[in-house]
């Protein structure tokens, strides 16, 4: 198969919002965060037919659109991601894999759209108070007219110029989203099914919280 390091991307789509909510400072109000579609990347890499002797390939999705909100006081409760992906951006670098993958295993032309919305964050940790952390991001994830549960670990990180980043990779077998992997060599032999989705995920908030920390 030729196509989706998607591994990353369902992941990291949902993850680095968790992680920028409890980065941020203690507010007693909701901010919303809005993804750096040209900032964000999300990858999927998927073994090739003969993958002992070719390897895998890796293509990327563009992000439409993605929304990160919630209390910064209470993350884990609060915080929600909403992430849509146009798959029919999908690209490798070879146009006729991607023709295969595009019309093939993701039928674009009935799935166009890749959604993923947060539902819960669950396991959240600092690694640095207010800073960074990690967390594992559970929501559906809606590929090729199919919808379903995942659980997404990232590690996020919050600047000082209220931006927010995070990171993290899934894997998943493509043939749960009834996707068959494309064929090489003639319609011969058949890409490996497991996609390792890779993401980052740079979000910037819609507009400085000028509230007043809480008191202890």
């Amino acid at each position: 198969m030729h196509w989706m390091n998607f591994r990353r991307w369902a992941y990291a789509l949902m993850l680095m919002p968790v992680t920028a909510l409890m980065a941020t400072p203690v507010f007693a109000k909701m901010i919303r965060f809005t993804i750096d579609r040209k900032a964000s990347h999300i990858v999927a890499t998927v073994d090739q037919p003969l993958a002992r002797m070719q390897g895998s390939v890796a293509g990327s999705f563009e992000i439409i659109t993605g929304e990160i909100d919630g209390d910064p006081a209470d993350p884990a409760g609060t915080g929600h991601i909403d992430i849509v992906i146009n798959a029919t951006t999908y690209t490798s670098g070879n146009t006729h894999r991607d023709n295969v993958v595009l019309h093939d295993a993701l039928e674009t032309r009935f799935y166009p759209i890749i959604k993923f919305v947060s539902t819960r964050i669950e396991n959240l940790k600092w690694d640095q108070q207010g800073v960074s952390g990690t967390a594992t991001i559970v929501g559906n994830l809606r590929l090729h007219g199919v919808i379903k549960e995942i659980k997404v670990p990232v590690n996020g990180f919050y600047a000082t110029d209220g931006s927010f980043s995070a990171d993290g990779d899934y894997q998943f077998d493509c043939t749960d989203f009834g996707i068959t992997p494309p064929r090489g060599l003639f319609g011969t032999l058949q890409a490996g099914k497991m996609v390792d989705l890779n993401f980052r995920i740079v979000a910037n908030p819609d507009d400085a919280p000028a509230a007043t920390p809480t008191p202890p």
